[in-house]
């Protein structure tokens, strides 16, 4: 039987004035790929970054991650115990370039590599996203295209290596070829690592290559789960 070894439990969330999760409950098992849904405003993008730990809204509840109580835990730790968030909307950087920002954040994780090893690493991960080796030098999403963005988020994946990977609509503004080979690369990286998947998605093309265990829909504040 598949280990849930990542857990959410009575979570509740709310603004000043207003409850917007009511009490969530939901388990991921070890290696599994879950699909979460819901209308637009249910509160899918809210529920993933309060997992990675960057909301500011009010919270009670757990979560848990093998077993361990990260409810607390800042967005940096949270990282370095291996989880990782994909934007929907993903923030350009000014100033910050895309391997300045790689080679940082793979060092703060305690992947040691020489700086050749990594230079190396990340232009072979740039020719199988079919990014042009140019995009290491440009500052992190600065006049970057859609598709780019979001290929810009899944070479974080692949160099930060996660164990429970949360994606928050990657696929959106992704035309057939790119979503192909993104859906591809995930599948690809899942079997290699066993990392767990939560992904939001709303035309589901992502999953071509990923076959989701469970699905769960977000609905007034609480999530059912169905048969994926």
């Amino acid at each position: 039987m598949a280990k849930e070894f990542f857990e959410v439990k009575n979570l509740k969330v709310s603004t000043d004035e207003t409850e917007l999760l009511h009490g969530v409950d939901f388990s991921l098992p070890s290696g599994s790929t879950t699909l979460l849904t819901g209308a637009n405003g249910a509160g899918k993008s809210t529920l993933l970054k309060l997992i990675m730990g960057i909301s500011p809204l009010r919270t009670s509840g757990k979560i848990l991650l093998n077993s361990k109580d990260i409810t607390k835990l800042p967005p940096e730790r949270r990282a370095k115990l291996g989880i990782f968030l994909s934007f929907q909307e993903p923030v350009a950087i000014p100033g910050l370039s895309v391997s300045e920002m790689l080679r940082s954040s793979t060092e703060a994780l305690g992947k040691k590599m020489s700086y050749m090893d990594f230079k190396l690493h990340l232009c072979e991960l740039l020719e199988k996203l079919g990014l042009d080796p140019f995009v290491a030098k440009r500052d992190i999403n600065t006049s970057f295209s859609g598709g780019e963005k979001k290929k810009l988020e899944i070479l974080q994946l692949l160099m930060l290596e996660p164990k429970l990977v949360l994606l928050d609509e990657i696929d959106s503004g992704l035309d057939t070829k790119a979503n192909e080979l993104i859906s591809k690369t995930l599948a690809d990286y899942q079997q290699k690592t066993g990392a767990t998947f939560l992904v939001v998605s709303h035309n589901l093309r992502i999953l071509k290559h990923l076959t989701p265990s469970q699905k769960l829909v977000l609905e007034d504040g609480l999530i059912h789960k169905d048969e994926a």
